[in-house]
């Protein structure tokens, strides 16, 4: 049995390891080949090179997001790789999209695409990778951890041939702009729980968060980390998810599940906190705390 659980987690590990060489490839290959080609002329885009990369795009998020063969060591990691192959995804669907036409818009779509797709390497970066390597450790198998290569950037962003890079928004990093996140609204099981409340799970009901986080500052802000915290008599649990970007005023949904249940009867202290984002001051609608049950 220990074989074969080495096997799975060494199997999840270069897995993981191939879908984001792969990805990395798209856009360090051909998305980054098709913009330098164009010779920073969005009339001169390849909009069907870019639609391929796009659906390649699609199809590695679809890879993550569909895998039923997670370990259990590394359902905390998981979604991070879900959250930063979607960034991924999206941003290429708009660029692709913004190509089509005049391309009269490309040049902010390329600027929007540019910063969600450094949120991506972030996200990769500084709470994936850290993650799988912290399961590794925890299930022994620390060496399993060379299968799993440092990821490079989706793309050499110096080397667009666009302006993009440096005409990026920086206002997410500008500690003059309002910055502020909270929490909007959480259902639990699709029943809403409120500030303080009771929510009672019966029958089947999972017990899986849909967490909405609204941005009411000034920029958008990316990679916004939510965590759901259940107090069991027999355990803490802690589960994360990651929204790669919200607008301002505006709103993002995450699912969080993957929780075990507590015992029948058995009332658990919940909190559920989004943010704080860099340069934010107001912190105290960034938590919700309440209480769910488990019934019959």
């Amino acid at each position: 049995m220990a074989t074969q659980e080495s096997t799975q987690v060494r199997k999840y590990v270069t897995s993981a390891d191939s879908v984001l060489t792969d990805s990395s490839n798209a856009g360090r290959g051909e998305l980054q080949g098709t913009l330098t080609s164009s010779g920073g002329d969005p009339g001169m885009v390849d909009e069907e090179a870019l639609a391929g990369v796009a659906h390649q795009s699609d199809r590695y998020y679809t890879q993550a997001l569909q895998n039923d063969e997670v370990p259990p060591e590394f359902e905390d990691a998981q979604p991070y790789l879900v959250s930063a192959l979607g960034v991924r995804k999206e941003a290429t669907e708009n660029l692709a999209s913004a190509a089509t036409g005049s391309g009269s818009g490309f040049g902010d779509a390329l600027a929007t695409a540019v910063e969600d797709f450094r949120t991506s390497d972030s996200i990769i970066a500084n709470h994936y990778i850290p993650a799988v390597r912290e399961s590794l450790e925890q299930a022994g198998q620390t060496g399993d951890g060379g299968y799993l290569e440092e990821p490079r950037p989706f793309m050499d962003y110096r080397e667009i041939g666009f302006d993009a890079a440096s005409s990026a928004s920086t206002g997410r990093s500008d500690p003059s702009a309002v910055h502020g996140v909270q929490i909007d609204a959480v259902t639990v099981a699709g029943r809403p729980l409120a500030p303080g409340a009771n929510v009672v799970l019966t029958g089947g009901d999972e017990p899986t968060f849909a967490v909405t986080v609204a941005n009411g500052g000034e920029v958008p802000e990316s990679a916004v980390d939510v965590e759901v915290i259940l107090n069991t008599d027999a355990e803490r649990q802690s589960k994360n998810a990651t929204v790669g970007r919200i607008e301002p005023n505006g709103t993002a949904t995450v699912e969080i599940g993957g929780f075990i249940p507590g015992a029948l009867d058995e009332t658990v202290e919940t909190t559920v906190e989004a943010g704080p984002v860099k340069y934010e001051k107001t912190t105290d609608n960034n938590t919700l705390q309440g209480s769910v049950t488990f019934g019959l």
